[in-house]
């Protein structure tokens, strides 16, 4: 099992995954397209069954100022850059580095028989667990039609997912690490 922390939440990706990595902290991200300024990154690349994942986990608590700033028009567009510039970096990093698991992610982006999967994992405080589970999956859908809108050119797979979801990915478990859920220290 590999884990993977992203903002005070702990990843933790089963046997079925047969590639994780951070690739917003990956050193072929961070010396390849992340020296032209402005370029962003997801915050996970996986592949499971074949397929390929690209995560962006964005959680809100503490921030409530933010999220009412940035949702719900700001925030498709954000991500979606970030898979676009992900998408280059990967490609890009394929063709310098001879890492396996970069080569396996750039073979899966290019071949149309393979799924692409966009998840954003949103932790909102405006969705608490205490909310009706039908108002937390109106909030979802909307999200994920805005996001599916927004990355059409490549995938209709998008999901908007959240911890309180329970399975949301598969073979995926979001778990809170201390300070989750308050002010960055």
């Amino acid at each position: 099992m590999k884990t993977v922390d992203v903002e005070r939440i702990r990843f933790s990706f089963g046997e079925s995954w047969t590639v994780v990595e951070k690739w917003d902290d990956c050193r072929l991200y961070r010396e390849g397209i992340h020296e032209l300024d402005g370029t962003k990154a997801v915050d996970i690349v996986g592949v499971r069954d074949g397929d390929l994942y690209l995560i962006e986990v964005k959680d809100f608590r503490g921030h409530a100022i933010e999220t009412k700033r940035r949702q719900p028009s700001e925030l498709p567009l954000a991500i979606g850059c970030k898979v676009r510039d992900t998408i280059a970096g990967l490609i890009g990093a394929s063709r310098q580095s001879g890492e396996p698991w970069v080569e396996t992610c750039a073979r899966l982006l290019l071949d149309g028989k393979r799924r692409i999967y966009v998840i954003a994992w949103i932790e909102d405080p405006a969705l608490r667990a205490a909310e009706p589970i039908s108002k937390r999956q109106v909030w979802q859908k909307v999200r994920a039609d805005q996001l599916r809108q927004r990355l059409a050119w490549l995938t209709n797979r998008v999901t908007v997912a959240s911890p309180l979801d329970g399975a949301a990915l598969a073979d995926v478990i979001g778990k809170n690490l201390p300070g989750a859920g308050g002010s960055p220290a």
